[in-house]
């Protein structure tokens, strides 16, 4: 067991629960053995360290989550520069019909894009939420796939940070965001109501001004992959181990 994995409180009352058991069991040895037993002051100290520690624990808390990222930056943020995280929308799509994989879409994006458009069976958790559900996804089956997206890559790349540091296995980036997606998979449908593509678009911004909210209901939400042949360098391998640009819209 990791005792600084454990809620700060927890970890209290098991300290506290060993210095209490210190106590008891000093008293059972000194009522069996009389003189042979550990002198009393030896007893209390020791169980006075414990409870330091406790008072210690309590008092400085556990890593936060940014702290967990700087120990593993080093070997994770030379990986993500390479773009080893970073899936083409071709392989989220072939990951879409894989059917032995349990495959979780998070659109970390506002509520508003969200119900611009989003991909079939991609659950909203904005980004700031993401820290509340850690524990969900780590109990999720061992063939879980994370595939995190925003509109580009800034906001869909923190919340996957965040993930990584908190120890949920198997997770990625969709490459390009959902700008990306609808440049790959865009149809005549979406552009029928797409009024063109902003300009000067800001970082992780939705490039393009749909004129009705279209959700998962238009075709480009769960692409046919018969209908699309792209290559893609594949980069999901699954760890079982588990810790606790044009015109248009296409």
């Amino acid at each position: 067991m990791d005792i600084f994995n454990l809620p700060t409180g927890i970890v209290v009352i098991l300290v506290t629960l060993m210095a209490i058991f210190m106590l008891w069991g000093g008293e059972k040895l000194e009522q069996k053995f009389g003189d042979k037993a550990p002198e009393p002051k030896a007893r209390y100290i020791g169980a006075g360290v414990f409870v330091m520690l406790a008072a210690v624990i309590a008092i400085v808390g556990q890593p936060t989550t940014d702290d967990r990222w700087q120990m593993l930056a080093p070997e994770k943020q030379p990986q993500l520069d390479q773009r080893a995280y970073q899936i083409q929308p071709a392989e989220l799509l072939d990951t879409m019909h894989e059917h032995k994989l349990n495959l979780m879409m998070i659109d970390v994006r506002d509520e508003a894009d969200y119900n611009i458009f989003h991909l079939l069976d991609a659950e909203h958790i904005p980004s700031a939420e993401i820290p509340d559900h850690v524990h969900e996804f780590i109990a999720l089956p061992p063939n879980t796939i994370f595939v995190i997206m925003s509109n580009d890559e800034t906001a869909a790349t923190e919340a996957w940070k965040t993930m990584v540091a908190e120890s949920v296995p198997n997770v990625y980036i969709l490459e390009g965001g959902i700008n990306n997606w609808l440049i790959t998979y865009g149809t005549p449908y979406e552009e029928d109501f797409c009024a063109g593509k902003k300009e000067n678009a800001a970082d992780d911004e939705l490039q393009y001004d749909f004129t009705i909210a279209l959700g998962s209901g238009c075709p480009a939400a769960f692409p046919d992959p018969e209908e699309f042949e792209f290559e893609f360098e594949p980069k999901i391998e699954l760890e079982l181990k588990r810790a606790p640009s044009g015109g248009g819209c296409g």
